[in-house]
């Protein structure tokens, strides 16, 4: 199987790259190499997918399938997917459930109306949005492969080498120890997905060529305290000071001003903005052989991949990658605990 990996340096890019190495696949990576190392067992092509001559570079191999996890503008995925459109049999698009109008407001399936986005687009996700962006993209590949194409809307991804940092700053924090504020409802619903198990079914669905859209949000069962817990067992032998969970009202977090999702990750207090975020349907996934792995494993290993690359000199991983304004400031922090926030 001859497998084309539009990015495949980070994150879940990176897991299926790795995933699809190990079944014995033919696997050719195509990406700038800015943000990761070439995977091992894989063929490395360098370019820049807004740049036409380097996707004619591309486009003059012959391939199976494509696994595209770009975030590019509608306009350069178009452009790819009309030139691989004769040289692979099968596209795959990673794209979110935030391409959803009316998420997460209101629950959602695989049949809600999406965000308006011409397959033409061009701009970035800050100017576009990125459910805009992402939106665009998904009819750009629709136009381009009829019929030949899987959508996949994952919604939160987590695990070792996550680039985002969610689960990451809640081990870091958590992995000091001391009174750690934790936000909201202990019972606040939670989906997330290990990118391991979603590389995997990618790269099952390769051979199988299923097309339409199909949702992944994660195990439904999952709460933010089974999350603050499993953190609090898998850092308990690296912890100096005894971890003390102190749970605040969404209304009191809300009057300090801490922003809801960032400054917290993954807190989503009940308000209606954030009324069904985690109420997408995920039948269809489990349909076609998705199978979710322990959250304690996740976590587990999630906090063994921290201690083993970056881990500061006090034993304590503080500087891991994350998105910009991600994890909320000690000193805010110490202040909300003490009762003035």
């Amino acid at each position: 199987m001859r497998l084309l990996v539009l990015g495949g340096t980070r994150f879940l890019g990176r897991a299926i790259v790795d995933e699809a190495v190990r079944r014995g696949y033919d696997v050719t990576t195509f990406s700038r190499g800015l943000s990761g190392e070439p995977r091992p067992g894989a063929e490395a092509l360098h370019g820049d997918r807004t740049s036409y001559p380097d996707l004619l570079r591309v486009a003059e191999r012959d391939f199976d399938v494509a696994v595209d996890t770009s975030s590019i503008a509608p306009v350069h995925v178009a452009a790819a997917a009309r030139l691989l459109a004769d040289r692979v049999r099968h596209y795959t698009y990673i794209s979110t459930i935030s391409v959803y109008a009316e998420w997460p407001r209101q629950p959602v399936s695989e049949d809600s109306p999406v965000l308006d986005c011409p397959p033409g687009a061009a701009g970035s996700d800050e100017e576009l949005g990125y459910g805009r962006l992402k939106a665009g993209s998904e009819r750009a590949i629709a136009e381009a492969m009829p019929g030949r194409h899987l959508i996949v809307r994952p919604g939160v991804i987590v695990g070792p080498h996550e680039n985002v940092g969610r689960l990451p700053w809640w081990l870091a924090r958590i992995g000091r120890g001391g009174a750690v504020l934790a936000p909201g409802r202990p019972d606040q619903p939670l989906r997330i997905t290990d990118a391991r198990d979603l590389a995997s079914w990618v790269v099952d669905n390769t051979r199988r060529g299923i097309p339409g859209v199909i949702n992944v949000p994660g195990p439904a069962g999952v709460t933010l305290r089974d999350l603050l817990a499993a953190c609090g067992e898998v850092t308990k032998a690296d912890r100096r000071d005894p971890l003390r969970l102190r749970w605040e009202p969404d209304e009191a977090l809300l009057a300090a001003g801490v922003e809801t999702w960032t400054e917290l990750p993954l807190w989503t207090p009940a308000v209606p903005d954030l009324a069904a975020v985690w109420e997408a349907t995920g039948d269809r996934a489990l349909r076609t052989g998705m199978r979710y792995r322990p959250l304690t494993d996740t976590v587990r290993d999630t906090w063994t991949w921290l201690r083993r690359d970056f881990a500061s000199a006090g034993g304590i991983p503080d500087g891991f990658p994350r998105a910009e304004g991600l994890g909320l400031d000690r000193a805010k922090e110490e202040a909300i605990l003490a009762g003035r926030p």
